[in-house]
């Protein structure tokens, strides 16, 4: 059961971000977590000033590809005054960032130095293998972008988890979904 989005019908794909609305204070919604993680132990968490980290276990599955829920929780004074903003991020964990930013960011420059160097022995009449750095590049970004799309997939059932475990935790009578 997709929580995050407005059309329930598109079962592959659960929306990154979302906001929630509450009357409950923010350290009331960071206790309400901390009270729920602390009981069950399919999930852990962690506060680190106005937000919350909820993740995997080790000893649940966690994998490589496992999502992290990142929780903002701020009280809003301009769009709903008097209440909280609770704003989600599912997304993987910070090591997978990284490695896919430097695949991509190598790959990146391997095309464009690579590429250009070849293109430009080519204009003078020098065969070079140099010559095929864009086309060889461009289908390993697409291969990479690939493995990354199968890696999500391959774990919403987690991602659903964590998003379910926000919702019992905090109570679904005090939570509104915004739409954006």
């Amino acid at each position: 059961m997709p929580f995050n989005k407005k059309d329930h019908h598109l079962d592959s794909e659960i929306h990154p971000r979302f906001k929630l609305i509450t009357d409950l204070e923010e350290e009331e919604v960071f206790s309400r977590l901390k009270a729920f993680i602390n009981e069950d132990r399919t999930v852990v968490g962690k506060k680190v000033l106005n937000q919350y980290y909820l993740d995997i276990p080790d000893y649940e599955g966690r994998t490589f590809w496992s999502p992290e829920l990142r929780i903002t929780v701020e009280k809003d004074e301009y769009d709903y005054p008097g209440k909280t903003v609770i704003r989600v991020l599912v997304g993987p964990q910070g090591n997978g960032w990284m490695l896919f930013v430097f695949i991509y960011s190598f790959l990146s420059v391997l095309s464009v130095f690579g590429g250009l160097y070849g293109l430009s022995q080519w204009s003078f009449g020098i065969k070079t293998p140099w010559i095929w750095c864009f086309p060889i590049t461009l289908a390993v970004i697409l291969g990479v972008w690939v493995i990354a799309r199968s890696g999500q997939g391959s774990q919403r059932d987690q991602t659903l988890h964590l998003v379910s475990v926000l919702y019992h935790a905090i109570g679904f009578d005090d939570l509104d979904r915004i739409e954006s």
